[in-house]
């Protein structure tokens, strides 16, 4: 008796799922869609990053020729740390300190 119901709605239920497939597929499309755009986007970002890098570079080299023979004229220099001396408590044996 089961197999006379599902065989009179077979081809309903085969449409309703051909029609979820379908639905699914779109969204699929839609979803890889917009991957491959932000991966586009990341890759011509990429792109301008490195080609600015590479400029920097060529400019670093170019401004580092020129300051080379400053750079060796340069004198070693010293840090002095300045530190104002902690006063010294006076404590008598009797009193206690809590921490």
């Amino acid at each position: 008796m089961s197999e006379k119901k599902y065989s009179a709605n077979d081809p309903e239920r085969t449409l309703i799922t051909l029609d979820q497939l379908s639905q699914t597929i779109e969204v699929m499309t839609s979803v890889v869609n917009r991957l491959r755009q932000h991966l586009s986007e990341q890759i011509s970002v990429r792109k301008e990053i490195e080609a600015r890098d590479q400029a920097g570079k060529e400019e670093d080299s170019a401004h580092e020729e020129v300051l080379r023979p400053a750079a060796r004229e340069r004198k070693p220099s010293a840090v002095v740390e300045v530190s104002k001396p902690e006063p010294e408590r006076e404590e008598s044996p009797d009193q206690k300190t809590l921490h």
